[in-house]
């Protein structure tokens, strides 16, 4: 498959079937992050997959998720995109099912160059910025085989690094559930921009 044809298909899935993926794509992807620019040369990432459904469950209790829509759920987006609302409102109630059903759940760690609470300048997130691009790797990769997945931010890293018995001195990137698409997978297009209408020449 052509790198142009794996970029346009790359997508974000939150609704997966349960057929299994061989360990060898799994690795495939990982190697492929592991081919990604890091900010220092050193590639400080790790990896852990989450198969223990007890160890996805207490992840699931790192903080609150909500898995229903309400009211005050859609006024918290009154005024957003109708499309980012249309994503968000989606996403969210989905995140806890996500965790803890897809057949596989990535946990990306890195080492950070300062720590996040202490970044003062765009340069200190050096390490967060090479992290992603490693991150983008791996998505790449899983999407020519036809997996797909999604970013979870979460919001209490001290609690997922409690769980997953993470050094402190090491930060949580993301965490990436991970599948074949359900055949019933709802997709939430994405915004069209032209390419003429975002390129600026010496200034703005």
């Amino acid at each position: 498959m052509e790198l142009q044809e794996v970029i346009i298909r790359r997508r974000t899935i939150r609704d997966f079937s349960d057929k299994p993926i061989n360990q060898e794509i799994i690795n495939e992807a990982l190697q492929s992050g592991l081919h990604a620019p890091s900010y220092n040369h050193l590639r400080q990432w790790d990896f852990i997959l989450v198969k223990d459904l007890k160890k996805r469950l207490a992840l699931t209790q790192t903080e609150e998720m909500i898995e229903e829509i309400t009211d005050e759920l859609k006024r918290s987006f009154e005024g957003h995109e109708f499309i980012a609302k249309e994503m968000y409102l989606d996403a969210i109630p989905k995140q806890k099912r996500m965790l803890l059903t897809a057949p596989e759940l990535l946990v990306i760690v890195y080492k950070p160059k300062t720590q996040i609470n202490d970044s003062k300048r765009t340069y200190d997130l050096n390490c967060l910025a090479s992290v992603w691009c490693c991150i983008e790797n791996i998505l790449l990769s899983l999407s020519e085989r036809d997996v797909f997945g999604v970013t979870f931010i979460p919001q209490n890293t001290p609690a997922v690094k409690k769980v997953l018995n993470i050094p402190q001195e090491l930060e949580v990137a993301a965490i990436i559930p991970f599948g074949y698409k359900a055949h019933d997978a709802k997709i939430i297009p994405q915004k069209e921009v032209m390419l003429e209408e975002t390129i600026h020449i010496n200034n703005w």
